[in-house]
């Protein structure tokens, strides 16, 4: 069956593994959802989710889509669901939906993917999405990946030990912004040289 594109700049790229939805999020959405976060952070301790961290170095919330109806609804817009059917096909579910706030000099991470190494040549079992709560910039701690490590699976099983790659990119963009990858390609956040934190949301599909 076919479907119907908000536009076909916008479908996967398999080759690097990664696509770029811009203006996912308006300017207001962008606020309200940062404002959602904010008030769980604020709760007081027996009401936070057993694996929040609302006072580290990078602060995280978990559960957010059953815990913020907001969250909720923007997950399910056909933008998003059509790129992840582009990666796992037609059947999937959501397994995480996590806020990643890295405050100033944290949030480095090695190089990792999301799932074991893709031995076949069929569709991802994994799919993730950085959606920015603020620009991410070359300096404040922005997800870098490893364009077409996703087919690599050599690069694959360096998961969590790589600190460094020679062909990695950073994906930079700004407030409001949609990274869609396969979960196989090799990503990680980056250390925060900013003044200010640097939160997004952070979603994992499995098919």
């Amino acid at each position: 069956m076919s479907r119907e594109r908000a536009s076909q700049t916008e479908v996967f790229d398999d080759v690097v593994g990664w696509v770029a939805l811009f203006g996912f999020l308006t300017e207001s959405e962008v606020a309200d959802v940062l404002g959602a976060c904010r008030s769980l952070l604020d709760l007081p301790s027996e009401e936070r989710h057993a694996r929040d961290k609302v006072v580290a170095g990078t602060r995280h919330l978990y559960e957010l889509d059953e815990r913020s109806s907001l969250v909720d609804t923007i997950l399910d817009r056909q933008r998003l669901v059509d790129v992840v059917g582009d990666i796992l096909g037609s059947t999937f579910r959501r397994d995480e939906v996590a806020y990643r706030s890295p405050q100033p000099s944290f949030g480095g991470q090695r190089l990792h993917a999301d799932d074991p190494p893709k031995l076949d040549a069929g569709r991802a079992t994994v799919a993730t999405a950085i959606i920015t709560l603020t620009e991410f910039s070359l300096t404040n701690g922005a997800t870098r990946v490893i364009p077409g490590s996703h087919h690599r699976v050599d690069l694959q099983r360096t998961s969590g030990s790589l600190e460094n790659h020679p062909e990695e990119i950073r994906l930079t963009g700004p407030a409001g912004t949609a990274f869609v990858f396969s979960g196989h390609l090799l990503h990680s956040g980056t250390a925060n040289e900013s003044d200010d934190e640097r939160p997004a949301l952070q979603v994992v599909w499995r098919r």
